[in-house]
């Protein structure tokens, strides 16, 4: 009926759920190798060569059900545990359904011979093997098969297979049917092919492809096929215990030793346990086959014991004298070692009476515990570990019922939280603060669904509290266990503590952001005085310059170098310019000044617009206390934007004004403006325009961002207004003003005095331009000058021409300054010696007095200072 009710809609999609393959093989590999052991009995008992294959295939079902679980792919792999493709579980599942009913025909027919001693032995050997061959196939050689599956979905040979392979259950079925005489596990067998049949029908005919309602349908019903047999075979076994129970009792009734002899000897040998028969003489009457099989591995002990089950019955001779005296026993133990190993057997016994009270005899059972030994050993080691773990993990352990109350607090959940195991087991685990106030709700959310939902699993990362009041980042993984009825037994809590991780991350990050702040502050500050020494190069080159165009030139180049020497020792201290502390080097500033400085460096990017500037100044000089060379780097950012993002021939207006005691800078232009949503952002770090990114000019975005901290360092502020795109933009900067300095206006002492340099001076510097550009410079101011470019040849001039100053670089090749100054400072007379370095740290200072240097200058030196310095001399 139910077949008939889901064939119709076999085909229909359902939900994948990749778990039901897992769960089902496994109860149906269990559910076969439980019923070949059952089966197993039998056949050691009857000897029967149906029941030996029967056997023999539901070992074959349980072996290929395992090897089409390891082969499914996606499962515990991408391409399954023993590889293959896509199409090796198709075909094992079309080998299995079409061998298993072979294994069914083979039971029908008829033997007259008795089972072979090793027949299930090697039967099971070449069944394994047999299995082996047939995964190999269906991998290494699945390319030789059709394909049949195709994205989950069947391909027409799959089908077709599938017909052929549904002959055979219907043939079993038949044969089956007709088989006389029939038992009740023949029956059975009618209802689990039946099954069969709807299985293949629904699961590989009727349906569409994976995970459709046949492919769920079909394969319970391949599970109740071998449920229905396991089912009978328990049954059977129980009715075997049930005829023994009867058999005992017909013994008792039976006067005739002879009788019940011969009745009882019948049914006992068909007992999976071993079974004697003693009288009251302590002598064993009868013996089944098992006990005769068991007695065989125990030693003759004693002078003149008799082999087999006497030899046995002595090492159990005080409790068989007890039940022949009318004393019932259970469960002695007695063990036997022989060549195939150790074994265990529990031995229980109980009278046999003759009439209503005369003892006759007694009887002996003989269970084989060895494996249920071992399982009970196994299991007690795996508990006995897992205490250990849970005790030893790093992971606090929590487990807490149904109702949050805590039934488990291992040692490290006492060293997380700080509570011990007695207090907190018995308590609610809400009832605990363990929980962060801040996380309250998200725990809540998280129980929720823990308790509320089919969830099985839940993670969730949190903040907790210790009882000392600490906050740690936790991660929870919370696994939710279900009684047999479905309803939550306990949930089973794993605590990691990850604080250590979070903050060794959250460093890790701001130790990223601050490295990318100081690279990109670092292209940023050098970028600025570049771009006026690059184009007084570029004017250099021009043949027709006026002389006053040079001087200008000369003097742009001259504040420019200041100005990036001044960069690199603020820049050189990575973990000053990281923190955002940029020391201010504040003077008295007149901002006109500045501000008409700051647009001559701007000119070139202006010029190059084509763009027309307007210069408003206030008619009274406004003075601020600040670092001019920010202050400069503050206002040509605001200039350069105006000139970059103008479109050419564009209208930029500086205007200087003083309100309410501050003075008032402002760079207005009418380029192409800034969107409103990007007017509270445009100060942010490494924020640009995205409208205006391709007129950036390969700036980084951090203009505005240093020019607003620079303008706060100062105590002022700057903001932005514009009245959106197309409309220009306009940027505002306000500094706090001070009186103006005393002494302004005095005139300082000419230069026309000042004597030339009558010195003779020898220049070393493997770096050529620089040396010859300083010679050059020395020159024109009256010394006479030498230049060689290592140290080895800077002491052969000196030999053949003694200098009264020596100007050394430190990194040179042949010999280093610092070997060369201190061969030279034991030469009489001693030359003045200077160090002229890129090498500016404490350290490297320290070494070059120590070698004898009198003077150590950091490139790029002020040509000025250096001038002034051997002018003193």
């Amino acid at each position: 009926m139910i077949f008939a009710l889901l064939a119709p809609v076999a085909g229909m999609t359902m939900p994948a759920a990749p778990a039901f393959l897992p769960v089902y093989q496994a109860i149906l590999i269990g559910s076969n190798l439980l019923t070949g052991v059952l089966l197993l009995g039998h056949v050691h008992t009857s000897r029967s060569w149906s029941l030996g294959i029967l056997t023999l295939g539901y070992l074959f079902t349980a072996l290929i059900a395992l090897a089409h679980m390891l082969t499914y792919p996606g499962l515990f792999s991408a391409h399954g545990v023993l590889g293959g493709s896509s199409q090796t579980t198709p075909w094992l599942f079309l080998l299995w359904h079409a061998l298993f009913p072979i294994f069914v025909l083979a039971y029908t027919r008829s033997y007259r011979r008795p089972l072979p001693p090793h027949f299930m032995r090697f039967g099971t050997l070449l069944t394994g093997l047999f299995v082996v061959l047939l995964v190999l196939a269906c991998t290494a050689g699945v390319r030789y098969l059709p394909d049949v599956v195709a994205d989950h979905s069947f391909l027409g040979a799959y089908r077709w297979i599938s017909l052929g392979v549904l002959a055979l259950p219907l043939l079993a079925l038949w044969k089956l049917g007709s088989k006389r005489p029939r038992a009740v596990l023949d029956v059975w067998l009618i209802v689990a092919m039946t099954a069969w049949v709807f299985e293949i029908l629904l699961s590989c005919l009727f349906n569409s492809g994976s995970y459709d309602l046949g492919y769920y349908t079909g394969r319970l019903y391949g599970l109740a096929a071998s449920l229905f047999v396991l089912g009978a075979v328990a049954i059977d076994n129980i009715a075997l215990h049930a005829r023994l129970r009867d058999t005992f009792e017909e013994m008792i009734e039976t006067r005739s030793r002879a009788q019940w002899q011969s009745l009882l000897g019948s049914v006992l040998q068909q007992l999976p346990d071993g079974v004697l028969i003693v009288d009251s003489e302590g002598h064993c009457v009868m013996a089944n086959d098992q006990a005769e099989r068991m007695a065989a591995r125990f030693a003759h002990t004693g002078k003149g014991s008799k082999p087999g089950p006497e030899a046995m019955l002595s090492l159990i001779g005080e409790p068989v004298r007890r039940a022949i005296a009318g004393l019932p026993f259970r469960d002695a133990m007695l063990e036997s070692v022989a060549g195939d190993g150790r074994r265990m057997f529990t031995v229980s016994g109980a009278p046999l009476r003759d009439g209503a009270a005369d003892l006759a005899a007694a009887v002996i059972v003989l269970d084989d515990i060895t494996e249920r030994t071992a399982a009970s050993v196994a299991l007690a080691s795996a508990l006995d570990q897992a205490r250990y773990l849970i005790e030893n993990t790093p992971l606090a352990v929590i487990e807490w019922d149904r109702n949050f109350v805590i039934r488990l607090w291992n040692r490290r959940a006492e060293e997380l939280f700080g509570w011990t195991a007695q207090e907190a087991i018995g308590q609610r685990i809400d009832g605990l603060p363990v929980i962060h106030e801040d996380d309250a709700g998200k725990v809540a959310m998280t129980m929720g669904r823990l308790i509320d939902s089919a969830t099985k699993y839940v993670k969730s990362c949190n903040r907790n509290r210790t009882r000392d009041g600490r906050t740690l980042r936790c991660e929870w993984y919370n696994s939710v266990l279900y009684d047999e009825q479905g309803d939550i037994d306990k949930v089973f809590s794993l605590v990691l503590d990850v604080s250590e991780r979070e903050e060794a991350m959250d460093g890790l990050t701001e130790a990223d952001r601050r490295k990318d702040i100081y690279i990109a502050t670092l292209a940023h500050e050098l970028r600025n005085p570049l771009a006026p020494i690059a184009n007084a190069a570029s004017l250099l080159r021009s043949k027709h310059l006026a002389p006053d165009r040079i001087e200008w030139i000369a003097a742009m180049i001259g504040r420019q170098t200041a100005q990036m020497s001044r960069l690199l020792d603020d820049l050189l201290d990575v973990s000053r310019i990281s923190r955002g502390k940029i020391d201010l080097r504040r003077a008295p500033l007149e901002l006109g000044r500045l501000l008409r400085d700051t647009l001559q460096t701007s000119m070139p990017l202006i010029e190059a617009g084509r763009h027309q500037v307007a210069l408003k100044l206030c008619d009274e000089p406004l003075w601020v206390e600040a670092d001019a060379l920010r202050m400069t780097q503050v206002l040509a950012n605001l200039i350069n934007n105006a000139a970059k993002y103008t479109p050419p021939a564009g209208q930029i207006e500086l205007t200087l004004k003083q309100e309410g005691g501050e003075a008032l800078v402002r760079v207005r232009d009418n380029g192409i403006g800034i969107e409103p949503s990007m007017l509270a952002r445009v100060f942010d770090a490494f924020v640009q325009v995205s409208s205006a990114s391709h007129l950036a000019q390969g700036g980084l975005g951090i203009g505005l961002s240093l020019a607003k901290g620079l303008v706060e360092l100062h105590g002022g502020r700057i903001d932005a207004h514009s009245a959106g795109p197309g409309h220009g933009s306009s940027f505002t900067v306000r500094l706090p003003t001070i009186r103006p300095p005393e002494g302004i206006g005095a005139v300082e002492a000419g230069s026309g005095g000042v004597p030339g340099l009558s010195k003779t001076i020898l220049i070393a510097d493997d770096n050529v331009d620089a040396a010859d550009s300083l010679a050059w410079l020395l020159r024109s101011e009256g010394a006479t000058v030498d230049v060689v470019h290592d140290g080895a040849a800077a002491l052969r001039m000196y030999n053949e021409r003694p200098a009264d100053i020596a100007v050394l670089d430190l990194g040179m090749p042949e010999m280093d300054g610092l070997e060369v100054a201190a061969a030279l400072s034991h030469r009489s007379p001693r030359p003045y010696m200077v160090a002229v370095t890129g090498r500016g740290r404490k350290e490297d200072r320290a070494a070059s007095l120590a070698a004898g240097f009198d003077e150590h200058f950091t490139k790029p030196v002020a040509p000025q200072e250096l001038i002034d310095l051997l002018r003193r001399l």
